[in-house]
């Protein structure tokens, strides 16, 4: 069986820290979207198309130095 495990709440609330630890209790692989919005975000400050900025990430685009 396959499941995914979504958690929300307000800023600083503790999501990510519990949100990795859950991912690790059951082996899960664990997206943090806050990069992905953050990534996004940075290639559009450079002037790219919001839709060609989400089709064209990479993983290294996601690095947290970036965007701490």
């Amino acid at each position: 069986m396959s499941f995914t495990i979504a958690i929300d709440g307000p800023a600083a609330a503790g999501k990510g820290t519990i949100s990795k630890a859950v991912a690790a209790h059951f082996g899960m692989e664990h997206l943090d979207t806050g990069l992905l919005y953050r990534a996004v975000g940075a290639q559009m400050l450079q002037g790219v198309d919001p839709l060609l900025a989400c089709q064209s990430l990479r993983p290294e685009d996601l690095g947290r130095r970036k965007f701490a």
